[in-house]
């Protein structure tokens, strides 16, 4: 058999680094698995996003790799002795080049930039794909025609994880719960003010008392995540920290709604298939938006960018003039169809 990414047997899958470029790269590769089920899959994954590919179907072997050269070094040990015939680079890094070239994988297939156009031998172009959602350069990537309009990002949540959360929250299975995920990896330039988050929930908590909220975030969020909790009171319980990635899709998809900033916890709640509200500030919602049911708020009159500085004053003038009333609004009618 000509050696071929089409053709390959077993395929190496070089991960996206962060959450949500996983979750908008998950129904390329969910549509090429169910064209292809009987062929292997190995995917290698960083550290924070190898326990996403533990709930995605079909993503066979997860290889995870660790910091640093040593964690180079081992991943392409690791992965010689796998007999890959393709590999399929998502990041468009040098390392993940040089990682499939010094592994020994017959095909290469990924975009040829960052100086790592010697070692793809099977070169993409995205250039007709900036002004898309980021979804369809996974598509491109894989060779395929997405369908109309492509599915939804799925994910199986461990049992174990759902028996666990639900111990760890409390969950009353008579009420209601709303998850708040006021934090974002991006810094300030992607958050939404505590307050703001705060003042929402305490205008939908009028309409509807029941509600109960959870508000998550990583340990690094700690300090939002109380701010808010105690800002809203005693419907709200802080939740910061104490999740792990399994765990919280778990808690996400227990929820009646999620309100975000642009984060991989906005993603990761459209892979559970939960309403989302997403509060968006310079980032631009058509390239990196949820998938699946959502709300977009968002200011109006200012130029989004794809990327921006982790301190933006521009990108934090921008959140702030967004009125917790519009997010509340967008909340309930979510919840109240």
């Amino acid at each position: 058999m000509d050696a071929s990414f089409s053709n390959a047997q077993h395929l190496l899958l070089f991960s996206p680094n962060w959450l949500g470029d996983v979750v908008m790269a998950l129904p390329s590769f969910q549509q090429w698995r169910a064209a292809y089920p009987d062929r292997r899959v190995t995917v290698l994954a960083k550290p924070g996003v190898a326990a996403l590919w533990d709930m995605v179907d079909g993503a066979g072997r997860i290889v995870v790799l660790r910091p640093g050269r040593d964690g180079q070094r081992e991943a392409v040990r690791t992965l010689r002795a796998l007999d890959c015939d393709a590999a399929l680079l998502m990041p468009h890094s040098f390392r993940a080049g040089w990682i499939a070239w010094r592994a020994k994988v017959p095909v290469r297939r990924g975009t040829a930039g960052q100086c790592r156009g010697w070692m793809i031998n099977d070169p993409v172009s995205l250039a007709d794909f900036q002004h898309q959602h980021q979804q369809y350069e996974g598509f491109h990537l894989f060779g395929l025609l997405p369908d109309a309009p492509p599915g939804a990002p799925r994910l199986t949540i461990p049992a174990e994880s759902a028996r666990e959360v639900a111990e760890l929250a409390q969950l009353d299975p008579t009420c209601r719960y709303v998850a708040l995920l006021p934090g974002a990896a991006r810094g300030d330039s992607k958050r939404w003010p505590a307050e703001s988050f705060a003042a929402a929930a305490r205008m939908v908590s009028e309409r509807l008392p029941e509600l109960r909220f959870l508000v998550c975030g990583t340990p690094a969020e700690a300090e939002v995540c109380a701010a808010v909790t105690a800002m809203i009171g005693p419907a709200a319980a802080n939740l910061a920290g104490r999740t792990r990635l399994p765990g919280l899709a778990a808690l996400l998809a227990q929820c009646a709604a999620v309100c975000s900033n642009d984060s991989g916890g906005m993603h990761l709640a459209t892979a559970v298939n939960v309403p989302v509200v997403a509060v968006f500030g310079l980032t631009d919602p058509s390239r990196t938006g949820p998938l699946g049911c959502a709300r977009v708020i968002a200011p109006s009159g200012v130029k989004v960018s794809r990327a921006i500085p982790r301190h933006s004053p521009e990108a934090t003038r921008a959140l702030a003039s967004i009125a917790p009333e519009r997010v509340a609004e967008a909340l309930l009618e979510v919840l109240v169809p």
